[in-house]
């Protein structure tokens, strides 16, 4: 049986090509995208989707950025910088300090049953339907849903 993780990621792949219907999405990505899933324990899981080596390896790297910041601060990526920048959130605890904040969307924490941190992140598309892709994906996924914060 696979890990949560590694279902949100062959959900992914399988909306995919829907997503790549999007006349904004499907040309600009030309099919080119990476998705990164880090479990509680911390073992990472993802994809590189595509046949563009130069655009993978960039959306690898970006998806990269965004998963690692989730999985730290526990906060969507877009929303975590939003926070520190209107003096809701001290950065410092996390180690993520502003040089190093991603900032775009697609960074996003989910959560199992018992609370405990997925961190997921998709690149390749605009920010809003990076966030799509994996929340349509986590809602598949036995037991995982978005993690919601409130201050």
């Amino acid at each position: 049986m696979s890990t949560p993780a590694e279902q949100l990621v062959d959900e992914i792949e399988r909306l995919l090509p829907s997503f790549l219907e999007d006349p904004v999405d499907g040309p600009q990505s030309k099919g080119n995208a990476a998705v990164l899933v880090i479990d509680p324990e911390g073992r990472t899981v993802g994809r590189i989707f595509g046949k563009d080596p130069d655009r993978g390896r960039w959306c690898f790297g970006i998806a990269s950025r965004k998963v690692i910041q989730v999985w730290r601060t526990g906060y969507a990526t877009g929303e975590f910088e939003r926070l520190v920048y209107a003096g809701k959130l001290d950065e410092g605890p996390t180690g993520v300090n502003r040089p190093d904040f991603i900032g775009w969307q697609g960074g996003v924490p989910l959560e199992d049953a018992k609370g405990a941190l997925y961190a997921a992140a998709f690149s390749g598309f605009r920010g809003i339907k990076d966030i799509e892709i994996i929340e349509k994906a986590s809602a598949a996924v036995p037991g995982l849903r978005v993690r919601t914060h409130s201050l």
